[in-house]
């Protein structure tokens, strides 16, 4: 059966504004794009959307991708090196993207390193490097195409079930809409993954209506990694909420470890849209690195390995979220998700590639009548090459009569700590909110102080380091620690 036959979606009989193009149908056109967010896409032929084609016999020819057309009546898909008896893998690049980023290229290559695939990188280079709200309204038209060339290989004798989007930013709402046409016909492919799904427009149903983003319903398994979320409008170019079957939520979801991010991130961007680069969407584009190292790992050891916490991302952030490896619910993030999962996780990645590892939690316990203070407990630890630091907020608003316990997860070099180390060794410094104050306003730093009785550190296997002293005075200045192997006795 032929699932491609005319244009895709035909005019609603309604009196509102509307734009039309060839075999993708029409789109709504506001009137007054000048006083509005909202806006109608461009011409087709201005985005010039291509379909470039990666396979292991291109690539062995080193031959360039080839060019599918969603135009043709699939003549350039037929004459290509597609081959429907294997899965069929869509990359789609975000906002300011394109189709020749070294990143996708990287992703490409790594999905044929692992499997004998059709991967197909959806180029919209023209129709992402609009203003912002301009590339919101291209993602619909362009998810049309999507579908287009997604029906041309069912025609062919694709499963759609062997059928994955991954998604990155905007481009997790291409594989959204390209799915509503699907949905029409009575498909639904495999498997959506969305890769930080872009906010701005996407957060509310006022905006931006649910069967014009991605949402649960669009696959028969929608995955998704948060790495840029915010709770402030303003900020984080990433969704907070969870959208899919199972969401994922790296360090909190929220600024990621080694970045750092410019606060109100949407206000900024949306006035200097040409200084949008690495360093201001850093958190943003973790989603995709993490996923591209997930495909990866696949022939390695090291899985990014999460675990849910009931009491939400602040209880992941404190620590108090951090189950033993023989906890049943526990799921591996990214490619190799199980098609089953359901839920909201969480895990700790590290700063830099290779960002995959073992997740450490340390844990400080002050002395019973420290004074008051709030600030930041930092513990840097060395092992077999490998540097791990813990942030640990503390927050003492009163004198307290009672020792009182903070906690922070991190996460070490893959096995850079083994099950027989003895000791570990370490820097530890203390830095209150008021010190932080004075540095930044280049003013002489206060002196920081905090008195602990107990630091240790644990991994999920159940081995632990602690190192106890009462009345350990800590401040602005690197302090020597060292942990050894158990329990220690506080004297």
């Amino acid at each position: 059966m032929n699932w491609k036959s005319g244009k895709i979606l035909k005019p609603r009989q309604e009196f509102k504004p509307k734009v039309c193009f060839d075999l993708v149908g029409c789109f709504a056109d506001p009137q007054r794009p000048s006083i509005s967010l909202k806006r109608r896409p461009e011409d087709p032929s201005v985005i010039q959307t291509k379909f470039l084609l990666y396979t292991r016999e291109t690539r062995e020819k080193h031959e360039e991708p080839e060019v599918l057309y969603y135009d043709d009546e699939a003549k350039s898909i037929t004459k290509s090196h597609f081959n429907a008896t294997r899965a069929v893998k869509v990359i789609v690049h975000g906002f300011k993207g394109s189709g020749s980023d070294v990143g996708g290229i990287r992703g490409a290559n790594s999905l044929l390193n692992l499997e004998d695939l059709n991967v197909i990188i959806l180029d919209w280079t023209r129709g992402a490097g609009t203003s912002y709200q301009t590339a919101v309204a291209n993602t619909e038209l362009v998810g049309r195409q999507l579908a287009l060339i997604l029906l041309d290989a069912i025609n062919l004798g694709i499963n759609p079930n062997d059928i994955h989007v991954v998604g990155f930013s905007l481009g997790a709402h291409v594989a959204g809409c390209a799915s509503e046409v699907l949905k029409e016909k009575k498909l639904l492919i495999g498997r959506i993954t969305g890769l930080d799904p872009a906010s701005p427009f996407f957060r509310h149903h006022i905006l931006r209506q649910k069967s014009r983003k991605l949402d649960v319903s669009d696959a028969r398994f929608v995955d998704i990694i948060h790495t840029d979320g915010s709770e402030v409008f303003t900020d984080g170019f990433g969704l907070l909420r969870p959208i899919g079957h199972v969401d994922f939520f790296p360090n909190g979801g929220r600024e990621q470890p080694g970045c750092t991010d410019v606060k109100n991130s949407i206000i900024y961007s949306h006035f200097h849209e040409d200084l949008l680069d690495r360093a201001i969407a850093c958190s943003h584009l973790r989603a995709w690195q993490l996923f591209v190292e997930s495909v990866q790992s696949q022939l390695s050891e090291c899985k990014f390995i999460a675990w849910p916490c009931t009491q939400g991302a602040n209880a992941f952030l404190s620590g108090t979220c951090f189950p033993m490896d023989n906890s049943t619910d526990r799921q591996e993030m990214g490619y190799g998700s199980k098609q089953g999962s359901r839920g909201i996780y969480y895990l700790a990645t590290r700063a830099e590639d290779l960002f995959c590892g073992d997740p450490l939690r340390a844990t400080v316990t002050t002395s019973a009548g420290a004074p008051k203070t709030e600030g930041s407990l930092y513990l840097k630890i060395e092992n077999t090459n490998a540097t791990t630091i813990f942030k640990i907020a503390i927050n003492l608003h009163d004198r307290n009569t009672e020792s009182t316990t903070f906690r922070a997860i991190s996460t070490s070099k893959f096995r850079s700590i083994i099950e027989d180390t003895k000791i570990i060794n370490g820097l530890m410094w203390y830095q209150s909110v008021a010190a932080e104050q004075d540095v930044v306003t280049t003013r002489r730093p206060q002196i920081s102080t905090l008195l602990i009785d107990k630091l240790a550190i644990e991994d999920q296997k159940g081995n632990r380091w602690e190192n106890c002293r009462k009345n350990f005075l800590i401040d602005l200045k690197e302090i020597p620690i060292e942990l050894k192997e158990g329990f220690c006795r506080l004297v």
